[in-house]
This record gives structure tokens, sequence and C-alpha cells, in this order.
């Protein structure tokens, strides 16, 4: 099965996501930009989510659809909160299309930081986002 398009990892990377958070200084335009990042995720549809894996330790529920092409590997993720799919836009920017060891070398958490959003994040949300690493580390081994 084809991943779904989208445009994280490849016309928006790491680097022009957290340039762009940056350039927010108030937490409502970093929510805001979030959520219309968010909005330009595909939601997957019934079959796919049958045959993705659902990311335990996430409070909403999350979807992830991965192939690998010899050590480079493209991600597709869904959820159905709102802010999750913004969250999973940053992480989709940064792991999408890399090697291996680019993914595992990644520090989430000082990305987070960078882009000012580590400290607006619950503890939920933030032990959510690490059961989403863990899951990409996992399947990138």
């Amino acid at each position: 099965m084809a991943l779904p398009h989208h445009p994280f990892g490849t016309e928006l990377n790491q680097a022009t996501v957290t340039e762009m958070l940056a350039q927010h200084t108030s937490w409502e335009d970093k929510y805001r930009q979030l959520i219309l990042w968010g909005k330009r995720l595909p939601t997957f549809t019934d079959a796919q989510k049958q045959t993705a894996s659902q990311v335990h330790g996430c409070e909403s529920a999350v979807w992830f659809l991965h192939q690998a092409e010899g050590d480079t590997h493209y991600f597709a993720a869904d959820s159905n909160a709102r802010i999750v799919k913004g969250l999973l836009a940053i992480v989709l920017a940064c792991v999408h299309g890399q090697h291996g060891n680019a993914i595992h070398t990644l520090d989430i958490d000082r990305i987070f930081q960078q882009a000012g959003l580590a400290h607006h994040l619950s503890e939920s949300r933030t032990n959510g986002l690490h059961a989403i690493i863990e899951y990409i580390h996992q399947v990138t081994r």
C-alpha cells in the first residue's frame, strides 16, 4: 500500500518548521500554525487504520504507516486530535525520508525547545510524543 502524500519531510523539513514556529511569539500563534499543519496531513481511511500501527502511550489515538527503501524511511501519520496532528506534522518533517542513523540521533526534545513548544505541552502530551519517537525508533532498527 502506498503511503498517503503529505508535505512534511519534503516541502517542509525540520529546519523550516522550527524556523516558522520560532517566528511566532505567542502560544496562540504557534497553536494556530500547528492546527494548520495538522490539516495538511491526510486523514487515514478505515482500511489504512486497519493496516497502520497504532501507537500506544498516547492520550489520543495515533496511527502510523511506515515504508523503508533500504535505509531510507518514509512515514505517514494520523490522529483523532487536531493538536496531535500538528505535533505529528513536526515529527514527520524531521523523520520522513531520513536514514535510520539520522532518525536515531534526532533530539526531539531539543527541536520542541527551539520551536518554543516544549513548555506549552502537558506531561501527557510530552509522554505521548516520546511514545511516538520510541515507535519510530523501533520500526527503523
